[in-house]
C-alpha cells in the first residue's frame, strides 16, 4: 500500500505539472462529484455514490484550449444485509455482505472553451490511470482486488461566473469515466456529475 500512494502521488503531481508549461493564464476547478454506475459497476454495485471529489489545474495554450491534470476521489458502496450464497454443490456461506469501491482517476485532460457572453461551456477529454480497489465482504471476511487502468474520461461542462467582472464562479460538468479491464480485473465505469466552484487566472 505504501509504495502504491508513492505512485499515486508522483503521477498526480506530473500530471498537475503540465498546466504550467501552457500560456496566458488558467483555470482550477474543485468540483464534489456524485458517481452513478453502469456496466460491470453496476453489476457489482448498483447504488449510486456521493462521496466524491476532484481538483484540476488547466492552462490556456490558445485563447480557446487548455490542457492540465486531475485527480479525485470516488467511493461507492451498497450493503446488502444478511445474505445467503452456494458457493459449490455441497457448500453454503451465510453472512453480513457489504462491497466497495475506490477509485482514484488521475488524468492528463484538454478542453476546448466556447466563451459566448457570460457562459463558459467547454468539452473535454482526460486521459491517464484509475487506481481501482473493490473489496466484497462476507461477515468479517473479504475479497479484495486492486489494480492500474488505462482509461479515458469524455466531458462536457459548463462555468457560469459569479458576475461580468469575475474570474470566479460556479462549474457543473457531466462525465463518461471509463476504467479499461485489465488481465487480473474487470473494467470498471460510471456516469459522473460534478458540481463546485472554478477560477479563472
Amino acid at each position: 500500500m505504501k509504495k502504491n500512494k508513492i505512485i499515486l502521488t508522483i503521477v498526480f503531481l506530473a500530471t498537475f505539472s503540465i498546466s504550467t508549461f501552457a500560456q496566458g493564464g488558467g483555470a482550477w476547478n474543485f468540483t464534489y462529484n456524485m458517481g452513478f454506475p453502469i456496466g460491470e459497476t453496476n453489476d457489482f454495485i448498483s447504488k449510486p455514490s456521493f462521496r466524491g471529489f476532484l481538483i484540476e489545474g488547466r492552462g490556456f495554450v490558445t485563447n480557446n484550449f487548455a490542457v492540465g491534470g486531475s485527480g479525485g476521489w470516488q467511493v461507492f458502496y451498497e450493503d446488502f444485509g444478511w445474505v445467503t450464497e452456494d458457493i459449490s454443490e455441497t457448500a453454503t456461506i451465510h453472512g453480513y455482505n457489504r462491497k466497495y469501491i475506490n477509485a482514484v482517476p488521475l488524468m492528463a485532460t484538454g478542453h476546448f472553451y466556447f466563451f459566448p457572453a457570460n457562459l463558459q461551456p467547454y468539452v473535454g477529454l482526460g486521459v491517464g490511470t484509475y487506481y481501482i480497489e473493490t473489496r466484497n465482504y462476507m461477515g468479517i471476511y473479504y475479497v479484495e482486488e486492486d489494480a492500474w487502468h488505462f482509461g479515458l474520461a469524455p466531458e462536457v461542462g459548463l462555468s457560469i461566473p459569479f458576475g461580468n467582472n469575475s474570474n470566479a464562479g460556479l462549474t457543473v460538468n457531466v462525465k463518461y469515466n471509463w476504467a479499461v479491464k485489465t488481465q487480473k480485473t474487470s473494467g470498471q465505469s460510471w456516469i459522473g456529475l460534478g458540481l463546485g466552484f472554478s477560477y479563472l487566472f
